[in-house]
């Protein structure tokens, strides 16, 4: 019997709008049609002023679209991130810049980046001397060009602003392909920027890490962080513990980041509390890791995209081999004999 994996319905992902305010405010100030812009972000520009307003992932990818159409400016994401045209900052930012480092900081902007881009995650990785925040898209609709430009830029800018302008950059990934003209991107950023790589990325001095941040405001951080756990609630029901878990575990398979250590700290957590709360919804963290590796197997295979080493390597494996027998664990058969069956 073939075990297949029905997709879920694709659901509709959520922006935050203080971007969507500023390119709004911009293309109104240039002579834009209001009627046009308003039917392009489906709603009224003044609804983005509501506080904690949201906006469809779509609409806010259509009012790109707009913006650079209208303006012909490829690299109106950099100016709109400096100034007179950076003052909307949301809940989240402000957390950031109230938290006591720069590490502290960047840790609170992974917990609650979701409320920032629903289609996108942050990761911080270090090794012995460089830092490096990546932005990550867990679904391919979400990546905008002109928009990770816009966000990576802001936050160089608003750190430069709000920090110190001495947290100098080693180097800026981007994704997507080079514009025609870097001349934009080297003067904002000053460091090697560079374009089709795997994830859009700030990477910095290690020891930049250990930052105070000089305007901080301990009062004013515990009443956002308060704000921000009631406006989690109330926009996302909780769900199960596990369900946390296991989203965590498919977006760091590849990387083999999956040890319950690593998992634990990404939920700002023990291990030992990891495996307890699991333990009460009755489930093994090693058994949903191994299920989840199941599931993603069937996935592959039938895409037929990647080939069995490929498929070892993106389920966390170390050899094929591996792979290999786990796959006969599950079905009774090796991956290839599968194939072969499915095909028959």
């Amino acid at each position: 019997m073939i075990k297949k994996v029905v997709p879920h319905k694709a659901k509709t992902l959520y922006v935050n709008t203080s971007t969507a305010k500023t390119i709004s405010s911009y293309l109104l100030s240039k002579g834009i049609d209001p009627v046009q812009l308003e039917s392009t972000i489906t709603c009224s520009p003044d609804d983005l002023s509501a506080p904690d307003a949201r906006l469809p992932i779509s609409s806010y990818h259509a009012l790109w679209e707009l913006a650079l159409s209208f303006t012909g400016d490829y690299s109106l994401g950099l100016k709109l991130a400096e100034n007179p045209y950076n003052v909307e900052m949301g809940v989240v930012a402000h957390i950031f810049f109230n938290s006591p480092t720069l590490i502290s900081g960047l840790k609170q902007y992974e917990r609650y980046y979701s409320l920032v881009n629903e289609g996108m995650h942050i990761e911080v990785d270090t090794d012995k001397t460089l830092a490096k925040v990546k932005f990550i898209n867990d679904v391919e609709v979400a990546y905008c060009s002109p928009d990770m430009e816009h966000t990576l830029a802001i936050s160089v800018v608003r750190v430069k602003q709000n920090i110190s302008d001495s947290l100098s950059l080693e180097a800026v990934h981007f994704q997507h392909k080079p514009p025609p003209d870097l001349s934009n991107y080297s003067n904002l950023f000053n460091c090697p920027v560079l374009f089709n790589q795997e994830h859009c990325s700030l990477i910095f001095k290690k020891e930049f890490l250990d930052y105070k941040l000089p305007k901080r405001s301990a009062y004013l951080h515990k009443i956002l962080l308060k704000h921000i756990e009631s406006l989690i609630k109330k926009i996302k029901p909780s769900p199960r513990f596990s369900e946390k878990v296991k989203a965590l575990i498919e977006r760091n398979l590849e990387n083999d980041y999956v040890d319950a250590e690593h998992i634990a700290e990404k939920l700002f957590m023990s291990r030992h509390t990891l495996y307890r709360k699991l333990k009460a919804e009755s489930i093994q963290f090693h058994d949903l890791v191994d299920k989840i590796r199941e599931e993603k197997a069937y996935q592959y295979l039938e895409n037929r995209n990647h080939n069995l080493s490929e498929i070892a390597f993106l389920l966390g494996f170390s050899e094929l081999s591996a792979f290999s027998r786990a796959f006969k664990r599950w079905t009774g058969k090796s991956p290839a004999k599968y194939i072969k069956s499915q095909q028959e």
